[in-house]
């Protein structure tokens, strides 16, 4: 397990205990959960996930998830307490040598607690504590939700020209966001 409060131990499996929450890594039990969460129109809207969502994607992706461990990305699971998940917080490398690059999905009964931003913060802290020294977030236009949790996780919109990716046959145009300190603010 790691605690933001034990100092800066690399996030190595287990648990991510930080801002109030306890991220974790998603196992084949959540599936049933993961399909409620992330099986809407908004979340399709927004998030490159597969829709319709149902249990066998939920299945794969929780398998791709531990695979994914291995090439340094972390998908995890949102929660109050290392039970049933409320959202989504993820962490990987990008090509730019010390930024990490984070995205995050809350379901939509869960939302409007700051979970989606305590979680960016606390995945913040296991970024730092791997040796990243900033951070980017690409938020697709209109997106308003997740452009507040970015400006209240610390995260400036950036003069960057906007990235256009093809998912699920339309295109999002995606703006950059950075955090240059990875140190948490309270």
């Amino acid at each position: 397990m790691y605690s933001a409060d034990e100092g800066p131990t690399p996030w190595l499996g287990g648990e991510v205990r930080a801002e109030g929450l306890v991220l974790r890594s998603w196992d084949l039990g959540d599936v049933p959960t993961m399909v409620r969460l992330f099986d809407t129109p908004d979340i399709d809207r927004w998030t490159p996930l597969a829709h319709p969502f149902d249990e066998d994607a939920a299945t794969a992706y929780v398998r791709a998830a531990w695979e994914g461990r291995s090439t340094g990305t972390l998908q995890l699971a949102v929660t109050y307490d290392g039970g049933e998940p409320l959202g989504e917080v993820l962490l990987f490398g990008t090509e730019e040598d010390g930024t990490c690059e984070l995205a995050y999905a809350v379901g939509c009964e869960h939302r409007g607690q700051g979970l989606a931003v305590r979680s960016v913060r606390a995945a913040l802290r296991v970024a730092h504590d791997a040796g990243h020294v900033r951070a980017r977030l690409r938020i697709a236009v209109g997106n308003r939700r997740s452009e507040h949790v970015a400006l209240c996780a610390g995260f400036a919109l950036t003069g960057e020209p906007v990235q256009h990716r093809r998912r699920k046959g339309r295109t999002l145009s995606l703006r950059t966001w950075r955090r240059a300190d990875l140190q948490t603010r309270d």
